[in-house]
């Protein structure tokens, strides 16, 4: 199927885009969706290969797919805005908040858990789909053996991220899903975003997973457990994601006058709204992304000195770049060409 492009200005630079990226989607790299901003502008935005197979449903703008570990600056964000209205602390202890905790985990801060040092290994879970109520995540994670010292070592942890999911629980007295919905999925309209199972959503728009595990089916309909929450476990539309983003830099979600903490470096790798930086053909980049064993990936990268906005959702892949196929195609494909000293135009230049 051919791609279809729902934004598109004329313009040479996204013109290159456009049919890089429909060679790459012809070769079987990649379905999904695309969307590129500048200037809080969307400039191209196109659709690829299909929702459905069976039912042969292409995937179109309004798709909502799996979001993978972008959910991470969802649970961020959560506990940023905490923090902003004085509930809590980022030199907040697990201690403080579970006596009962290993004695190695209770001096391992909230802000250690956000920025991946607090030394907790990667998953307390079989699998995503494990079933486990949260007093067994809690346990699991507060008696694992630390693989370094807090503050020690920069480790990628999921186990941190459902962790950080019950600790908002415990400061707002409500569930996980109930207070992201609440205070940051309604205040902005993300109508099209939501967890795994939630009933706002629209079972006619997921799009199914490619390429991984379990072809053809969504993540969506596997439900939902402790195994997961906080560390992923929602899906979302290309429009959605983008509009997250754009109220993450504004820092919408907090109160006035008081600090977007969203871009603060939690250490050399991290910020602390879960997002990485990194240098990328001598630029700084700010990305986020995301994978599933079931051919969905997806990815948020900002380049702050264009203003430049990438958002994917992806959700079939070949072997060519199998479930990293939301990096590449963004490095090989998509930023080469943005970052193009032979391109002249401005990618917002109509």
């Amino acid at each position: 199927m051919d791609t279809v492009p729902v934004i598109q200005t004329n313009n040479t630079v996204v013109a290159a885009l456009a049919d890089e990226l429909q060679r790459e989607h012809k070769a079987g790299t990649f379905a999904g969706q695309v969307l590129i901003a500048q200037n809080n502008s969307v400039v191209f935005k196109a659709a690829y290969g299909c929702a459905d197979r069976q039912l042969r449903v292409n995937n179109s703008a309004a798709t909502v797919s799996d979001m993978g570990s972008i959910a991470k600056t969802f649970t961020a964000a959560a506990v940023l805005q905490l923090v902003a209205n004085k509930r809590l602390q980022l030199s907040t202890r697990v201690g403080d908040f579970y006596p009962e905790a290993a004695d190695a985990i209770k001096p391992v801060t909230i802000e250690q858990l956000l920025g991946h040092s607090g030394g907790l290994d990667n998953f307390h879970n079989d699998s995503d789909f494990e079933p486990m109520d949260k007093a067994e995540a809690e346990r699991r994670i507060l008696s694992m053996p630390l693989i370094a010292a807090p503050g020690e070592k920069i480790a990628y942890s999921n186990a941190a991220y459902t962790l950080l999911a019950a600790i908002v629980e415990k400061i707002t007295a409500q569930s996980f899903q109930q207070y992201v919905h609440e205070h940051l999925l309604s205040p902005l309209k993300l109508a099209d975003t939501g967890f795994y199972q939630d009933p706002t959503i629209s079972v006619s728009q997921l799009a199914r997973g490619y390429g991984g595990d379990d072809q053809g089916s969504t993540t969506y309909q596997k439900g939902l457990t402790w195994a997961l929450i906080g560390a992923g476990g929602m899906v979302t539309s290309v429009d959605d994601l983008a509009s997250w983003f754009v109220a993450l830099k504004q820092g919408t979600l907090f109160p006035d006058n008081t600090a977007n903490l969203t871009f603060t470096q939690a250490n050399e790798k991290w910020l602390l709204g879960s997002f990485s930086k990194l240098d990328i053909q001598g630029e700084p980049i700010i990305q986020m992304g995301g994978s599933t064993d079931f051919g969905y990936t997806a990815l948020i990268q900002f380049v702050p000195d264009r203003d430049l906005l990438v958002v994917l959702l992806l959700n079939a892949h070949n072997t060519k770049y199998a479930n990293a196929t939301h990096h590449r195609l963004s490095r090989n494909h998509i930023l080469p060409i943005i970052q193009s000293k032979n391109q002249t135009d401005k990618l917002s230049d109509q």
